[in-house]
């Protein structure tokens, strides 16, 4: 069985970085509510996994699911070189958004675990060199790990795998991932609720309920996130003019689109660093 839609599945990257950690190193036990990878590239380190210490050294690979509890701690005359990924924005088919299909948060990846470690250090050099599109790459690599990831669940589970939503919920959960891949290929666009539900064939109310479900925010205030996250990267063009940033991203009022911006980044667009292409 496969757990994608290869047209919509797109995993935003919330951050991706690789810190060393010095002997006595302890950090606090935490959860999120988005889903992380953690890698150990090098050197070892203990980890308490919900109630359980785990002694881990290189080579090991962790997946958390939102609300797993987890934290580190370095133990003395040791280190340990990591690799921490936070992803959001992941749907995959009978499955809560945001969760993987892991029982347990260490990975044994099989036959996969190899090429997943050699993407992860690829990883790591492509945001340590910052080469031109290293960021496109960057998420290319991601998506292969998840992947690889997919695949040794899959067949270390084979059939017996449970389905964790129903019917139902799954219907639901199909509308929310085709809003959003609507909403994310045209931002740039005038959308009404009216009319993301029209081509949805559901009703604005039931549409705005099922979606504020799954991402905590309705489909209007999804869109405005869209648009600002593209907004931010344009900015950084010395190119273009704040003006040309907000009709690109679908605000023709560059005042309106000046004000929403400040109060979603707390800085004005003019105060976005620009960088220059030539």
């Amino acid at each position: 069985m496969g757990y994608t839609n290869a047209q919509i599945f797109n995993p935003e990257i919330i951050y991706a970085f690789d810190p060393w950690n010095q002997s006595g190193n302890v950090g606090n036990i935490h959860h999120h509510d988005f889903l992380e990878i953690s890698i150990v590239l090098e050197g070892e380190v203990k980890y308490t996994i919900e109630e359980d210490e785990i002694h881990i050294g290189a080579g090991r690979i962790m997946l958390f699911n939102p609300g797993v509890k987890h934290g580190e701690r370095q133990p003395e005359n040791t280190y340990s070189h990591q690799l921490h990924i936070g992803l959001s924005n992941i749907s995959l088919d009978g499955l809560t958004r945001n969760h993987f299909p892991n029982k347990k948060a260490l990975l044994d990846l099989g036959e996969y675990q190899c090429e997943f470690l050699d993407k992860a250090w690829r990883l790591t050099r492509e945001y340590n060199e910052e080469k031109p599109e290293f960021q496109l790459m960057v998420k290319a690599l991601i998506i292969e790990m998840l992947v690889l990831i997919l695949r040794s669940l899959e067949k270390e589970q084979g059939s017996t795998v449970t389905l964790e939503l129903s019917k139902t919920a799954k219907r639901k959960q199909n509308i929310v991932n085709h809003a959003i891949y609507y909403l994310e290929n045209h931002h740039n666009q005038e959308i009404t609720l009216e009319q993301l539900a029209e081509l949805l064939y559901v009703s604005p109310t039931h549409l705005s309920k099922i979606f504020k479900e799954a991402t905590g925010v309705s489909p209007i205030n999804y869109l405005i996130q869209v648009r600002l996250k593209h907004a931010k990267e344009l900015l950084q063009n010395d190119q273009l003019t704040i003006r040309d940033v907000a009709q690109a991203v679908g605000y023709q009022d560059a005042y309106h689109f000046s004000k929403l911006f400040k109060k979603y980044y707390g800085v004005s667009p003019s105060q976005i660093e620009k960088k220059s292409l030539v």
